[in-house]
C-alpha cells in the first residue's frame, strides 16, 4: 500500500524555503505519496508552484489537493488537476449554504471573507480575537436550523462553515481509501485549530503537531500525535523519522 503524507500548507509544509525543498526531493525519492490539505483553493495552489517551480527549476506537484478545509478534492491527472466530483456529492446531504448565510446575518462580530474564499460549499468568516462566543453562537444557530454543519475556528481570527461530513480528516480518509492505503498508511501535519479534523484519534492516522503549532494545537492528545521541536517542513521531516517512514540522515 502506499505512504501517505497529507499535510497542512502554510505554516506547516510553507515557512522554511530551504527544508521545504529538502523535504520535497526527498519525499520523491522515498516513495511518499504528497497530499496537501490546506484553506486554500486550488488557483491559490497553482500560484505556489509557480513560484517554488521558479526558485526550484523544475515542476514538482502534490498528488491531490485538498482543497477549501475539506471541501473539495483534486486529484493529479496527466493533463493536470481534475476534480473528484463524488466528494461533493457524498459531503451535500444535510447542508443549505443560504441557512448557513441567514444564520450569519442574526449575529454580530462575523465579518464575511473575501469571496474567492466563499463557494457553495464552504462560508468563511473573521472575527475579533477572543470571539469565542460568537463562534458558538453560530454553531448553534445553524443547528438549530437543521443544517447538518461544522463551525471551524482557527487561530483565534477564521471562522470557516462546512457540511458536516466535509473536512479535512473526512476527505484524507476518502483519498486513502479510494487510492487503496488504510489508515495506518496515513501521515497528517498541521500547525492550527483546521488541522484538528485531520489529527482525530477516531480515524487511526498517525499526526505531526509541526514545532511552531499554534496554541490551539495544545488541545490534541494521544499516543498517535508526535509533537516536533523544529518548525514547518523540518518538523514534519522530524516526525517522519519518528514514524519510521524517513530516516535520521537524508539519503536522497
Amino acid at each position: 500500500m502506499e505512504r501517505i503524507l497529507v499535510t497542512d500548507l502554510d505554516g506547516t509544509f510553507v515557512g522554511d524555503d530551504a527544508a521545504m525543498h529538502a523535504l520535497w526531493s526527498e519525499l520523491d525519492h522515498s516513495g511518499v505519496v504528497l497530499v496537501f490539505a490546506s484553506g486554500r483553493h486550488l488557483d491559490s495552489i497553482e500560484t505556489f508552484y509557480a513560484a517554488t517551480d521558479a526558485a526550484h527549476g523544475a515542476a514538482r506537484r502534490a498528488e491531490a489537493c485538498i482543497c477549501m478545509i475539506g471541501t473539495e478534492i483534486w486529484e493529479l491527472g496527466p493533463n493536470g488537476y481534475v476534480s473528484t466530483a463524488e466528494w461533493s456529492l457524498a459531503i451535500a446531504a444535510g447542508w443549505d449554504v443560504s441557512v448557513v448565510d441567514a444564520a450569519a446575518l442574526t449575529l454580530d462580530g462575523l465579518e464575511a471573507q473575501a469571496p474567492e474564499w466563499q463557494s457553495e460549499w464552504k462560508r468563511s468568516y473573521l472575527v475579533p480575537a477572543g470571539a469565542a462566543a460568537t463562534v458558538a453562537a453560530l454553531a448553534v444557530a445553524v443547528r438549530a436550523a437543521g443544517v447538518d454543519a461544522k463551525v471551524v475556528h482557527s487561530v483565534d481570527r477564521y471562522v470557516d462553515v462546512i457540511p458536516g461530513r466535509a473536512g479535512k480528516g473526512e476527505a484524507a480518509r476518502y483519498l486513502a481509501a479510494r487510492r487503496g492505503s488504510g489508515s495506518a498508511d496515513v501521515v497528517t501535519c498541521g500547525d492550527s485549530g483546521n488541522d484538528l479534523d485531520m489529527m482525530r484519534p477516531e480515524l487511526g492516522f498517525r499526526s505531526i503537531v509541526v514545532g511552531n503549532a499554534a496554541a490551539e494545537m495544545a488541545s490534541l492528545h494521544g499516543d498517535h500525535v508526535y509533537r516536533a521541536e523544529r518548525p514547518y517542513a523540518a518538523g514534519i521531516r522530524e516526525g517522519l523519522v519518528h514514524f519510521g517512514w524517513l530516516t535520521a540522515a537524508p539519503s536522497l
